[in-house]
C-alpha cells in the first residue's frame, strides 16, 4: 500500500537544509529520516519548478505541492531498454571527479526510454558491493551534539526533607569536544529547550546543526518516513537558525561525540560530586559549572596537550554563527487547531480572531513572549497580544465580514446603555440575564434578542413586560417573550403586598425566651 506523499512542511525543511544551510544530501536524509534519493529528487523538482529561493512568505503548501508535483505524463514502456551495468558504474565511480549523476546522464543519453534518475539510483544501490565505513570528521563550527547522562544527581528540599532527583544535560561541539553541562528537574520539552538555550549562551556562538537523540522532548514522533519535531524545540532551533538533525535510531555512531562527552562528565564531574550534599537545583548547577571549567581546561593527550577550550577557540568558534540579538523565549505551541464558525480560535482560555474566510479551518498557534502568532497552510496570518485567560475575546475589525462589524462594540456596558433607552426595568432585565451567566459574553445573544423585541412590540410594552419579569426575579428572554405573546403586560399588575407582621403565638407549652435565659 502506498505511504502517501511526503508532507510539504518536510519538503520545505529539505530545501532549507540544502539551499540555505548547505547541508549535504546525506546529512539531510539522516536529519529528516528520508532517503538520500528523495532529498535529491525534491531538490531537482524545485529547480525544475523555477520557483525563487527563498520561497515567498505568501506561498501556501498547496501551491508549492502543485509546483513540485505537476500532473505526470503517461508512463513509458521500459521493457525494451537495457538495465544499467552495475559493475561498470562501480568502476567508473572509482575514477576522480566521477559522480553517479554524471553516469545517469550518460545512460539517459544512450537510452532515452530507460530508467529515470530515481530508478537508476535505486537499481545501483540494491546491487552495489558492500560499502566500507570510515571515521567521521567534523567541520569546525558545524554541529553541537546533545544528550542526557544516564546517571544524575539529587538534592534535599529544605522545607519537606524530600530527596529530589535531577537529570544532567550534556552537549558538546563536534570538532573541539568543548562541553556544556547543567542539571534540570526533568527532561520535558521546556527543560530540554532551555538547556540548549543556556548552552548556546555559555558558548557565545551557535552551530549550524543540533544532533540529538530521539527523545520525545526534541522529536515528537520518531518515524522512519515522517518524523515530527517537537514544536517548541523546532521553534527554538529556528530562532537560532540551526538545523535539526536527530540521530538514527540505534545508531550510536551518529552521536559518538556526545556519548564520549557524557562518559567524561560521569567520570570527571559526577564522580567527584557523588558524596556532596545539595539543597537546591541552583547549588548543583554552581558545582557543575566549577567542575566544567576544570574539564574544558584539562589537557588532552590525543591532541598534543591542547584543552577543549583551546580547540574550541581555534576550530569551532571562528566558524560558528553569531547568536541572535535576543535569546529564545520558551513558547507555548498548539498545532492543527480548529477555528470556530465565529472565526475565533481558543488558545490558553482566550479567543483570538482570524480572517473570517478561515472559519472552521485548521491553524498553528505560537506564543512567543507576549505575542500570539497564527499560521495557516504554513503562511503567517495574523498576530495578537496575549489576552487574559478569562474566556474573553480579542477581535480585529479587519477580520470580520461586513455584516458582523457592528458586533465589535458589544459589551455589558453597551447592552445596559441600550436597554436604559427603553426603560429602567428593561435595563434591570438585561443585568439579570448577564449575571446569571458564567461568562458575560454568553448573555450577549439573549440580551440582543430582548432588545430586538422592541421592533415586534413597542418600547412601552417591553418595559411593562420587564417590570413583571424582574419583580419575580425571572427575567429571561424566553419568559419576557412569553409575557408579550400572551399579552400579560396589558393586564393590571400590582406588586404583591409585603407579608404582614404576625404576633407570636401564645400557648402554655411554648417556653418563651425567658426560659432559655434562666438556663
Amino acid at each position: 500500500m502506498s505511504r502517501g506523499r511526503t508532507p510539504m512542511r518536510k519538503i520545505r525543511q529539505v530545501l532549507e537544509y540544502r539551499l540555505s544551510k548547505k547541508i549535504s544530501a546525506e546529512q539531510t536524509a539522516f536529519a529528516l529520516t528520508l532517503s538520500k534519493g528523495s532529498i535529491i529528487n525534491y531538490l531537482e523538482r524545485f529547480q525544475q519548478s523555477k520557483l525563487p529561493w527563498p520561497l515567498s512568505e505568501t506561498l501556501t503548501d498547496t501551491a508549492l505541492e502543485l509546483a513540485l508535483f505537476p500532473p505526470l505524463p503517461p508512463p513509458l514502456d521500459l521493457h525494451s531498454e537495457p538495465l544499467p551495468n552495475v559493475e561498470y558504474i562501480e568502476k567508473e565511480l572509482a575514477r576522480p571527479h566521477m559522480t553517479l549523476q554524471r553516469l545517469w546522464e550518460e545512460y539517459a543519453e544512450q537510452h532515452p526510454n530507460g530508467l529515470k534518475r530515481t530508478a537508476f539510483y535505486d537499481h545501483f544501490a540494491e546491487r552495489r558491493s558492500p560499502q566500507i565505513t570510515m571515521k567521521m570528521i567534523h567541520k569546525g563550527g558545524d554541529k553541537v551534539f546533545s544528550d542526557y547522562s544516564g546517571d544524575g544527581l539529587e538534592y534535599i528540599d529544605r522545607r519537606t526533607g524530600e530527596i529530589v532527583p535531577v537529570d544532567v544535560f550534556v552537549c558538546s561541539w563536534g570538532a573541539s569536544s568543548y562541553t556544556y553541562i547543567e542539571a534540570s528537574v526533568t527532561q520535558k520539552t521546556r527543560d530540554f529547550a532551555l538547556s540548549h538555550v543556556h548552552g548556546l549562551n555559555f558558548f557565545g556562538v551557535a552551530p549550524f546543526a543540533f544532533v540529538l537523540d530521539n527523545t520525545k522532548s526534541g522529536v515528537k514522533k520518531a518515524d522512519r518516513y515522517d518524523p515530527v519535531a517537537n514544536p517548541v524545540y523546532g521553534k527554538m532551533a529556528e530562532h537560532y537558525h540551526v538545523a535539526f538533525l536527530p540521530a538514527r535510531v540505534r545508531k550510536p555512531q551518529d552521536k559518538a561525540i556526545v556519548e564520549n562527552a557524557v562518559l567524561q562528565a560521569q567520570r570527571l564531574i559526577l564522580a567527584r560530586l557523588r558524596n556532596r550534599q545539595f539543597f537546591s537545583l541552583g547549588e548543583i548547577n554552581v558545582a557543575l559549572r566549577e567542575e566544567l571549567e576544570v574539564l574544558n581546561n584539562r589537557p588532552m593527550k590525543e591532541y598534543g596537550g591542547q584543552s577543549r577550550r583551546q580547540r574550541f577557540e581555534e576550530l569551532d568558534k571562528p566558524y560558528a554563527q553569531p547568536l541572535p540579538a535576543e535569546p529564545f523565549t520558551i513558547s507555548i505551541v498548539k498545532i492543527d487547531v480548529r477555528v470556530g464558525p465565529n472565526y475565533h480560535v481558543r488558545f490558553e482560555d482566550h479567543f483570538y480572531s482570524v480572517p473570517h474566510h478561515l472559519a472552521t479551518r485548521r491553524v498553528d498557534m505560537y506564543q512567543v513572549g507576549q505575542t500570539i502568532e497564527i499560521y495557516h497552510d504554513n503562511v503567517h496570518v495574523c498576530r495578537h497580544q496575549v489576552g487574559a485567560p478569562n474566556f474573553g475575546y480579542t477581535t480585529v475589525n479587519a477580520h470580520m465580514p461586513l455584516n458582523h462589524a457592528f458586533v465589535k462594540g458589544w459589551s455589558k456596558e453597551w447592552f445596559l446603555a441600550k436597554a436604559s433607552e427603553v426603560g429602567p426595568a428593561t435595563a434591570e432585565a438585561v443585568a439579570q440575564i448577564m449575571n446569571k451567566r458564567e461568562h458575560v459574553q454568553q448573555g450577549f445573544n439573549a440580551a440582543m434578542g430582548l432588545l430586538r423585541l422592541v421592533k415586534v412590540y413597542s418600547p412601552q410594552r417591553l418595559e411593562r413586560a420587564c417590570q413583571r419579569a424582574t419583580y419575580f426575579k425571572s427575567a429571561t428572554f424566553r419568559i419576557i417573550k412569553t409575557i408579550l405573546e400572551q399579552n400579560l403586560d396589558k393586564q393590571t399588575f400590582l406588586p404583591l403586598p409585603q407579608a404582614a407582621q404576625q404576633s407570636p403565638v401564645m400557648h402554655k407549652n411554648i417556653r418563651g425566651a425567658q426560659y432559655y435565659i434562666n438556663q
